[in-house]
């Protein structure tokens, strides 16, 4: 079972949202993602700096629009070491 709370805990907002929106081939909606960080995060980042942080990440090509209000990985998408380890419990 994946920790969460130890990833929101350790990890980088950036990191986290590529490995969230990689996680399922039609990546994650925005209500989705807003809720991991409200849920694990002690407000380390509030949905407007999830916006800016989304926004980056799209004009440089880390994710790109699902076409249902949501994120799935776009052409610059990396998988992030974090999950490459396995850390966390990801498997």
């Amino acid at each position: 079972m994946i920790d969460f709370k130890m990833i929101f805990e350790k990890e980088k907002p950036r990191e986290i949202v590529l490995f969230l929106s990689g996680r399922k081939e039609n990546g994650i909606s925005h209500p989705q993602l807003d809720g991991y960080f409200s849920m694990y995060s002690d407000n380390r980042l509030s949905n407007t700096g999830l916006i800016a942080l989304v926004a980056s990440m799209r004009e440089k090509g880390d994710l790109s629009s699902n076409g249902k209000g949501g994120y799935k990985k776009g052409p610059n998408w990396k998988e992030p070491k974090f999950s490459t380890e396995k850390k966390y419990g990801i498997e």
